[in-house]
């Protein structure tokens, strides 16, 4: 598969944020009444680095019971790491891609409460693929089937979990890059920015199917998350080729970024405050709203 991950607003902030779907301070203290009583269980696809690492970070140092899904958890260091932090933090393979997968993890959890279902794993691709005239149509296959599809399979799979935790929540994880009043040229991303605006698209109308429920649908954007540590290259250090353009709007102060611990105690503050009444609409990390 492909880079994962995205978000974004101008030509440069579309390719960042996109580059990792792209930030507010620790939040370790959140729910720590609730969990003194009833420990709280998310279960977060893409867990493996970025902003989906962080929020199994948080989440855990928080107290809830947290499942942190990807594809190959073996392989991802820092989420093993983790896991050997908090007891709390159950590794689990899943990618949303695959149906079986989807399904043995879903037997795995039969019966068992989830509180928030977060959906944040997502695919960006090269950039260079994503111009008209230029598009891989491979890549923006696989693009709708992790960015658009893939969110519906693990809800449709784990909706009847969300119902038994009273009922839970979920999240999704949207991106600029997928919002038409975002769009600015140049043209770029082409695929990308079509399967988030679908992915929009979906959980605004499944927040119209569940709200009978009481099941509340989230859809956020991270904003512009430094998920690569762009921010931390000094001024005599290598830097790769594909991320020079950014470095240097980064250090002539064009754009700014936002580390992802605080992007993301900024959103599950936001998770947190959400109700029947806002489900399903289109948000910003910093709770304002984003135009679709």
């Amino acid at each position: 598969m492909h880079d994962r991950r995205t978000d974004g607003l101008t030509p440069w902030l579309a390719w960042l944020c996109a580059l990792a779907a792209l930030s507010l301070g620790p939040v370790a203290a959140v729910h720590a009444e609730e969990s003194a009583t009833v420990q709280r269980t998310a279960l977060i696809t893409g867990s493996n680095r970025g902003i989906g690492l962080e929020f199994a970070r948080q989440y855990a140092a928080a107290g809830w019971r947290v499942i942190a899904t990807s594809r190959n958890p073996s392989r991802a260091d820092e989420l093993q790491a983790l896991s050997r932090q908090y007891d709390n933090l159950e590794l689990a393979k899943l990618d949303v891609t695959n149906v079986d997968e989807i399904r043995n993890l879903a037997k795995l959890l039969k019966d068992q409460p989830i509180h928030l279902l977060l959906n944040n794993a997502a695919l960006l691709g090269s950039r260079d693929a994503q111009f008209f005239g230029k598009q891989d149509y491979e890549l923006a296959v696989m693009q709708y089937e992790v960015n658009t599809l893939g969110p519906m399979r693990v809800i449709e799979a784990f909706i009847d979990n969300v119902r038994a935790a009273g009922p839970g929540k979920i999240v999704t994880l949207g991106s600029a890059a997928g919002s038409n009043g975002y769009l600015r040229p140049p043209a770029d991303f082409y695929s990308y920015r079509a399967s988030k605006a679908a992915t929009h698209f979906l959980m605004h109308n499944l927040s119209m199917d569940l709200a009978s429920e009481g099941i509340v649908v989230g859809l956020i954007n991270p904003g512009l998350v430094d998920t690569r540590g762009l921010a931390d290259i000094g001024p005599d250090d290598p830097v790769p080729d594909d991320f020079a353009q950014i470095v240097k709007l980064i250090r002539a102060g064009v754009i700014e970024l936002t580390r992802p611990e605080d992007s993301v105690a900024a959103m599950i503050e936001l998770i947190d405050s959400l109700t029947i009444e806002n489900s399903g609409d289109f948000l910003n990390f910093d709770g304002n709203p984003m135009p679709w």
